[in-house]
């Protein structure tokens, strides 16, 4: 990777049809990409769907109608690669496609972006397909691959307790939602139904594009030109994530499994909007009670106590929730829920150090400077800000936690409720996993 002196920033070049085109500025790698984002509102319904239209997407196109002969011609682009997946972000429910290729100048000056735009085009525009809609034999596998993964969220543990406990604390709220759906949703599509699910987020998604890496304006402007050209309209109208919930008792969730160690989640409700200006100071609230290894919750719960294998809390901006997450012997449980319990009280008591304060605000600094080292974490970044409204860049949301005061902190730290304890103990086999 080169060193760079240029401010990495996103910059909107054009809008048309319900797309929005970024470009973003930095020439600190050698990989050009184009990364296409649709967005849909996470819902029960469609959330199966919309995470296995991309699947039969990545499978081939009328070009390139065998995955063999797909991978050849990646292959012969200089080894490009193009992936595609949905997750979520808040309430909405994120299709993406991400092309990259070396640039053209370490390929002899091919005009590689072309090419690889043509064939991420031919995925997006002439997906396999018969009949009845998606090409049945490569949809039975497909929907069995969704299904697989979907069963498989429960081998590993540390995420399976953090999805168990925001399905509990979002009971009824789309949130609770997991990024790819449910099993039952995946069994109730076919060919037809995934079909058009698939010409709705064509036609009527909301759509972002990203351009990084080093791209000749001429390419760009044939990208933009010939994207879904003519295939788009009656533009989808996206719901705004709900962050506000008022707390009336605490959900207590006790679920048994074959484990060694417990997984104890403790599920807030911030009730801060990510454009809110309080966004910053709670981002340090975090980074104070359990952002890093100086952390309140690591530094009380598994050094000083030994309670935990880890204890840490992380922010879901987009919905306004933080869970504290933990490992822990399931005899320590009620010690250590009250000693982590007792860290987010210190904090709305304004027991914060100038030496939390600073090591909290280095270590998002590191972070945020970490984040530039990646091609696609930036364009996540960009993505993400496009997608709460938000202007700034790197520099300036740095500059802005470092402005935030130990009082702004506890001023947020006010508005932190706890909603849902959930604890998943060992079952007594002793054969249980980690």
């Amino acid at each position: 990777m080169e060193s760079s002196d240029i401010k990495t920033s996103a910059v909107k070049i054009a809008e048309r049809d319900g797309v929005n085109f970024y470009r973003v500025s930095s020439d600190k790698f050698k990989t050009s990409r184009a990364d296409v984002y649709f967005v849909d509102n996470l819902s029960q319904e469609r959330a199966s769907g919309n995470a296995l239209v991309p699947l039969m997407m990545k499978r081939g196109c009328e070009s390139y109608p065998d995955f063999i002969e797909l991978e050849t011609r990646l292959e012969e682009l200089y080894g490009a690669d193009i992936n595609a997946g949905a997750v979520k972000k808040g309430e909405n429910q994120i299709i993406g496609f991400h092309m990259s290729h070396i640039s053209d100048r370490y390929a002899n000056n091919e005009r590689l972006f072309d090419s690889c735009s043509d064939l991420l085009m031919c995925m997006l525009e002439k997906p396999l397909i018969d009949d009845s809609g998606f090409k049945k034999s490569l949809f039975r596998q497909e929907r069995d691959n969704l299904i697989a993964f979907i069963r498989s969220r429960i081998n590993d543990k540390i995420n399976f307790s953090l999805t168990r406990c925001i399905e509990e604390m979002c009971e009824g709220e789309p949130y609770a939602i997991p990024d790819d759906g449910t099993e039952e949703g995946a069994l109730l599509l076919d060919p037809k139904i995934s079909m058009d699910i698939y010409k709705e987020m064509i036609s009527t998604y909301p759509a972002y594009v990203y351009f990084s890496g080093d791209i000749d304006d001429k390419s760009i402007k044939r990208f933009i030109d010939n994207f879904l050209s003519g295939r788009r309209s009656s533009i989808k109208r996206i719901d705004s994530t709900n962050i506000k919930k008022s707390i009336t008792s605490v959900k207590k969730i006790n679920e048994k499994m074959d484990v060694n160690q417990g997984k104890l989640c403790m599920g807030f409700r911030t009730n801060i909007e990510p454009s809110s200006q309080d966004y910053y100071s709670l981002v340090v609230y975090n980074a104070i009670l359990g952002g890093s290894t100086h952390s309140k919750l690591f530094r009380n719960v598994r050094e000083k106590e030994s309670l935990a294998y880890y204890a840490q809390s992380v922010l879901e901006k987009y919905k306004g929730l933080m869970i504290i997450m933990s490992g822990i012997e399931a005899t320590d449980c009620i010690k250590a829920e009250d000693i982590m319990l007792a860290q987010v009280e210190e904090m709305k008591k304004g027991n914060i150090s100038k030496d939390d304060m600073e090591a909290s605000l280095k270590s998002l600094e590191t972070g945020m400077k970490s984040i530039q080292d990646s091609q696609g974490a930036i364009v996540d970044f960009f993505f993400s800000q496009n997608l709460t409204q938000n202007d700034d860049d790197f520099d300036s949301l740095i500059q802005k936690f470092k402005s935030v005061k130990i009082d702004d902190v506890v001023k947020v730290a006010q508005n932190v409720e706890l909603d849902t304890i959930y604890f998943l103990e060992p079952d007594g086999n002793k054969e249980g996993q980690i």
